[in-house]
């Protein structure tokens, strides 16, 4: 009996024309609403945002964010989840001189990457999305707040910070370290995050980015050897 139902079993039918045009109309919502949501959140961080806000943006109606994210916390989430996923394959590719490169070589490498990326650049944009979100949790802290850093940022402090123990021969002291790290890293952000302060327009030739990475990295090599004494 069972093999001869199985048999008379009708085969499943193909999605529908309909279905299909409602799964997609699903799709470029859920796009619409991440989209609105994550300009938003990095305009005003996560506490001056109401679902309201966003689904105005996103010409979608308030039960949107509920059917595709469950709350604005969780939507909030996936907004800081697709910038650090986008942002995953700099950091690794920053971070890998090669096996054979030297503290000096590493160096240059990370400051490089950070100072040559295209302002243009989908990974760029994305990391102006994560540090307007990073500036507004520092003000206004949520649970999320804690992952940015510690996925984020860490990473790549702790690979400075261990550049900076071989180029000090493993003598300086944990304080010597932080502090070089933090002006290593302050050089590689701000003339990006921050151009016009400088009067800097964005790097436009591979002259002025190899003036600016020699610059830096100079001054770096020359303040962590400074330390040794």
């Amino acid at each position: 009996m069972i093999g001869h139902a199985a048999r008379r079993r009708s085969p499943e039918r193909a999605p529908t024309r309909g279905a299909v045009r409602a799964a997609r109309g699903d799709v470029a919502t859920r796009n619409r609403v991440l989209g609105a949501a994550t300009r938003l959140f990095a305009e005003r961080g996560f506490r001056r945002v109401t679902v309201r806000d966003i689904c105005d943006a996103a010409s979608a109606n308030v039960a949107s964010v509920n059917y595709h994210f469950g709350d604005k916390e969780r939507l909030y989430r996936e907004v800081v989840e697709s910038a650090l996923e986008a942002l995953r394959g700099f950091a690794d590719q920053a971070m890998n001189a090669g096996p054979d490169a030297s503290a000096e070589q590493k160096l240059e490498h990370y400051v490089r990457a950070h100072l040559g990326r295209d302002p243009n650049s989908a990974t760029a944009r994305r990391a102006s999305v994560l540090r307007e979100l990073f500036r507004h949790e520092l003000s206004e802290p949520t649970p999320v707040g804690a992952a940015m850093v510690e996925r984020a940022l860490k990473p790549r402090l702790r690979y400075l910070a261990e550049i900076v123990q071989s180029l000090l021969g493993g003598r300086a002291s944990d304080e010597t370290v932080r502090y070089c790290v933090m002006s290593i890293q302050s050089q590689c952000l701000l003339p990006v995050a921050a151009p016009v302060a400088f009067d800097m327009a964005p790097l436009r030739s591979r002259a002025e980015l190899e003036r600016l990475v020699r610059h830096v990295v100079a001054f770096s090599l020359a303040g962590v050897r400074d330390r040794m004494r």
